[in-house]
């Protein structure tokens, strides 16, 4: 889907008032839930991006904050601006109303400021269920874009008639062909609420592509954005803040914490954020845990960082020194102090990122393992007189992306955590791992023992 100039794919822009089924439209078109959708108006603030094939071919598509005219506080002005962003960027916007209210007066309003655009616009008349109100849609040709199309999301309803519609519109778009794509490095931006994530993304795309406030829970979808840096290809995916269960108020929240999960899992790189200031806390250690268990390579940000220098004399080497005490975890991780307000070493994140995707595809011959394990043989690590001490016959790297090893012993229950820890240390020290979690599997051998 990606390519070395992703600008060259057509962009499908999703528009229109609160709660007509604009990010319901997305999914359908995706096929899967990726934009939050739940009965509360203007859930989706930020712009929701993905990459999918329309009868063939291959078209971003754009979803979008509600529009409301007339509002004005910093939020609803922010999803203005990215509205505004969204529709300059499409080659062709999908207006959705819905049947069951009519035009309205919000949807007038949007309409006109299509039009400012000059671009080929498609009214998708949502909430068709019937095929009464399937007909009534042509009353939506009053918005002067042609004939409507009527769907219905939730039974995926004239749909197929509308990717053709999208097609036919996209026809005189140059197609980008297949020996253009190139593989897209995923970064998952993730933290707890208001530690800086999409500041951190606002720099590195220096503009505004995400909107920032100083409320906490600003971003709830996940937000997919494609660039270049320096002749390599990035998606960076911005999520909302992950809060522990027992301070998840709204089911949207609850939403959110599954998409940024969710984006935990198909990211390549994820860039944990910490807020300096506050230090780390239980919250900061169970997204670290998430992420190991998910196998991705992270790259722990000390955000704020110009914040905590006015607050403190604390230097680095001490505050990181701080970091590892109060988690042994953190030894695994590269860290690097940033602030996302200043720019400070925000931009440093990206060779340490391709670093780390390039220890997941670390693969090891048998032979190099064995001969670790030679040397530093498990079965001679000090443990209780009363276990039985296992031996240790040969171990195997089954896996890259997770990175995964076998290590096939003749009474797999006489291994103990001291064991695992051990072995992983050795892992460790004699392999690039830096960044990587890596999973030992113990397996019982069909060979003798020693």
């Amino acid at each position: 889907m990606s390519t070395a100039s992703y600008s060259s794919i057509p962009t499908v822009s999703i528009a229109g008032r609160p709660n007509v089924g604009k990010s319901s439209l997305f999914n359908c078109l995706l096929k899967e839930r990726r934009a939050v959708v739940v009965e509360q108006s203007g859930t989706t603030r930020d712009r929701v991006e993905s990459f999918i094939h329309i009868e063939g071919r291959a078209v971003k598509i754009v979803d979008t904050g509600g529009y409301l005219a007339g509002e004005k506080d910093e939020i609803a002005l922010a999803v203005k601006d990215q509205i505004r962003r969204a529709m300059e960027e499409a080659s062709v916007i999908l207006l959705v109303t819905d049947a069951t209210e009519g035009i309205s007066g919000a949807d007038e309003e949007v309409a006109k400021l299509l039009r400012k655009f000059s671009k080929s616009v498609i009214v998708v008349v949502n909430k068709a269920d019937n095929d009464k109100l399937a007909l009534e849609a042509v009353e939506f040709y009053k918005l002067g874009f042609g004939d409507p199309e009527a769907v219905s999301c939730l039974h995926r309803r004239g749909i197929s008639a509308l990717k053709k519609r999208i097609k036919e519109s996209l026809e005189s778009i140059r197609e980008v062909s297949a020996a253009e794509s190139v593989r897209r490095l995923k970064i998952a931006v993730v933290g707890r609420p208001n530690v800086g994530k999409s500041s951190f993304v606002n720099n590195l795309l220096t503009y505004n592509r995400v909107i920032v406030s100083e409320i906490p829970g600003t971003t709830r979808d996940s937000i997919d954005t494609h660039f270049s840096y320096e002749g390599d290809e990035y998606i960076l995916i911005d999520t909302a803040g992950i809060r522990h269960k027992r301070k998840i108020k709204k089911a949207v929240d609850s939403y959110s914490v599954i998409r940024s999960e969710e984006s935990i899992k198909r990211a390549d790189v994820v860039v944990l954020l910490i807020d300096a200031p506050g230090g780390l806390t239980r919250d900061d250690l169970g997204i670290l845990n998430f992420i190991q268990e998910s196998g991705k390579a992270c790259l722990v940000a000390i955000n704020k960082w110009d914040l905590a220098e006015e607050v403190s004399d604390v230097s680095m080497d001490e505050y990181k020194k701080h970091l590892l005490y109060a988690s042994n975890e953190l030894n695994k991780f590269p860290i690097l102090f940033v602030s996302a307000k200043t720019g400070m070493n925000v931009l440093d994140s990206l060779p340490v990122i391709k670093v780390l995707d390039a220890n997941l595809d670390v693969r090891c011959s048998t032979p190099f393992l064995n001969k670790i394990f030679e040397v530093n043989d498990p079965a001679l690590i000090s443990i209780p007189k009363n276990k039985k001490r296992p031996n240790f016959l040969y171990i195997i790297q089954s896996r890259v992306r997770p990175v995964e090893f076998k290590f096939f012993v003749n009474d797999p229950e006489s291994v103990l955590a001291v064991h695992l820890k051990f072995i992983e240390n050795q892992l460790r020290e004699n392999l690039s791992l830096v960044g990587i979690p890596i999973k030992i599997e113990i397996r019982k051998s069909r060979k003798r023992g020693k």
